[in-house]
């Protein structure tokens, strides 16, 4: 089977977990990495016995390099997203694709021009928990949906630095919503605010209109003392309650309450298949970097709305 020459940019974190898996992937060959400080990519570099480099322009020259994942600071995404699209590599961009709509935009359009791939890091789509609502969902276990819940809260992450909780955490539910329920919000209500002295909101209270009437509500902030990831889905006739966490599902209606079997993967290790994947067999980029620009204009109007106290409509098309 043909395999996939990637690279990975930005050895942090996260950057670190996709460097195991795609030293351990039957689909690619990790054939370089890069991080710009120096000292960190030399040390994943040695642990993981694949080449280092701290500019990326060269990084970016390796010969047999086809795809690269960008694990950066937010801001830098644009900046390295169109590097890599200038040297003619797919592209798979962690989220939130950018900080800006027009950055995001102009990545997408970029990428398009160039007629590379571009996915972005929407990982609860490949959550075994939340490939199992779907389908749930598509066949009307819980009849209408009526409301969708999210909660996504932990302590302060050391890691982020340049964005808030809105675009950090807030948005894997928005684009997990609009994944499961096929419809665009059109309008948002948010209250945000922040308990420490940055220039990010660590908490939000959104509440989304979806354009066919379904209500979402998200609860995000980096204020409580337990990691809890969790989506409750009421319908009119039943309710799934989903731990985005253990992966494990509640369902339940008048009558009973089943925890269906789910079993268990990464859904990283999922994630980076698909983009592989989607190379091979040039196939529809998804998540996409559109559907990584809806996200982001969800984010912002809740940011809007979080200053101004006011209602904020979107185009949902």
């Amino acid at each position: 089977m043909k395999r996939v020459a990637v690279g990975v940019i930005g050895t942090g974190f996260w950057g670190e977990n996709q460097v195991r898996v795609f030293r351990q992937s039957r689909m690619a060959d990790l054939v370089a990495i890069c991080d710009s400080n120096k000292k960190r990519a030399e040390e994943m570099g040695t642990k993981y016995s694949v080449p280092w480099y701290s500019d990326p322009s060269k990084f970016l020259r390796v010969p047999e390099l086809e795809a690269v994942t960008v694990c950066t600071p937010t801001q830098t995404h644009l900046k390295v997203g169109l590097q890599a699209i200038e040297a003619g590599k797919n592209l798979f961009v962690e989220k939130p694709m950018t900080g800006e709509e027009r950055a995001a935009d102009r990545l997408v359009n970029s990428a398009k021009k160039a007629g590379v791939k571009l996915l972005v890091g929407f990982i609860e789509r490949f959550n075994p928990g939340v490939r199992a609502v779907k389908k749930m969902l598509t066949q009307k276990v819980v009849g209408d949906v009526i409301i969708a819940t999210g909660r996504r809260v932990a302590r302060w992450p050391i890691r982020i630095g340049d964005v808030g909780v809105v675009k950090d955490t807030a948005i894997h539910d928005i684009d997990a919503m609009r994944y499961l329920l096929e419809e665009e919000v059109s309008a948002v209500f948010a209250q945000t605010g922040s308990l420490r002295t940055h220039s990010y909101e660590d908490y939000a209270e959104i509440m989304l209109r979806f354009k066919e009437g379904t209500t979402g509500f998200i609860d995000a902030n980096w204020l409580t003392p337990r990691k809890v990831r969790t989506l409750i889905i009421t319908g009119s006739d039943a309710t799934i309650n989903l731990d985005y966490i253990t992966q494990e599902i509640t369902l339940e209606n008048s009558q009973r309450l089943v925890k269906p079997f789910t079993p268990w993967a990464e859904p990283l290790k999922l994630e980076l298949e698909n983009f592989i994947t989607t190379i091979l067999r040039d196939t529809e980029e998804a998540p996409s970097g559109e559907d990584a620009l809806k996200a982001i204009r969800v984010c912002d109007a809740a940011l809007r709305s979080g200053k101004s106290k006011t209602l904020v409509t979107l185009n949902a098309n």
